[in-house]
């Protein structure tokens, strides 16, 4: 098949090309994860994925480093697609295996979004708009499908916060990983991680399910809705801090993705 050919002459640029986006993705996280850590200490605020693009990349004397940003993100956008559309992993076409791709497809909108806000940044557009998933939410809370809408997007997230936690109490990453012997520690670092960014995904199910967050009237919760909802329990500082230690370790687990992930562009096996 063409496409499979294709894959395979450009098995060189896509390992390049997932690895660069694996980066990206880490370097995001540890941005989040450190304010998220900081604030629990300090007067600061939690943040999102694009809050953090915009305090790093978007200031002034970070056009370059802006237009890697939004490169590598494409690139990871790219590797994502092609996991899910031709199975690299190898998940399959059962009821689990359609659920990890599906996953992955989404993970690319996701990167997607936040690409096209870092180009927004880089060509001076402070847009807060995300486009057709916006355009599309707004359409359903106005047609009054509002509420089938909020326990989709909650179970969907549910569904993800689970994997996380999952993946991160098993371990299920190693299957995927060769880490070194002498850096094995990192395994209990990447497990904390997962299910930190897993809890994360849970509480905003949760805020959105109870009614605490909404996407009505442009709202549009995400990872720092539920960092600010930490913050506000009793001993939220605590409960922040720690969730900001464990996405800043899900940053490294990135990073260390980027380095020793087994990229597979074989599609026999």
């Amino acid at each position: 098949m063409m496409g499979e050919q294709v894959i395979d002459r450009a098995s060189g640029f896509l390992e390049g090309a997932a690895r660069i986006g694996y980066t990206a993705r880490g370097l995001v996280y540890l941005v989040i994860g450190y304010f998220a850590f900081k604030a629990a200490y300090a007067t600061g605020r939690t943040m999102d994925s694009k809050d953090a693009v915009r305090t790093v990349f978007g200031t002034t004397g970070g056009s370059i480093l802006l237009l890697v940003l939004v490169a590598a993100l494409v690139a990871f956008v790219v590797w994502r697609l092609l996991q899910a559309g031709f199975d690299l992993d190898h998940h399959g076409t059962g009821a689990k295996g359609l659920a990890v791709r599906a996953g992955l497809v989404g993970s690319a909108f996701s990167y997607g979004t936040l690409a096209l806000f870092a180009a927004l940044l880089l060509v001076g557009s402070r847009s807060e708009g995300g486009g057709f998933l916006d355009e599309a939410l707004a359409r359903t809370y106005a047609a009054g499908y509002g509420q089938i809408a909020t326990y989709a997007i909650a179970a969907l997230m549910t569904g993800v916060g689970a994997a996380h936690v999952a993946k991160g109490v098993t371990a299920g990453f190693e299957k995927y990983m060769q880490l070194p012997q002498d850096k094995r520690w990192m395994k209990t670092v990447f497990q904390a991680g997962l299910i930190a960014r897993g809890l994360t995904f849970l509480l905003l199910a949760f805020l959105l399910v109870t009614g605490a967050a909404s996407y009505a009237e442009g709202d549009k919760p995400g990872l720092a809705t539920a960092l600010d909802a930490l913050a506000g329990w009793s001993y939220g500082w605590v409960y922040l801090a720690a969730t900001g230690l464990g996405l800043a370790a899900f940053g490294l687990y990135a990073l260390a993705q980027a380095r020793y992930r087994r990229i597979n562009t074989d599609l026999t096996g």
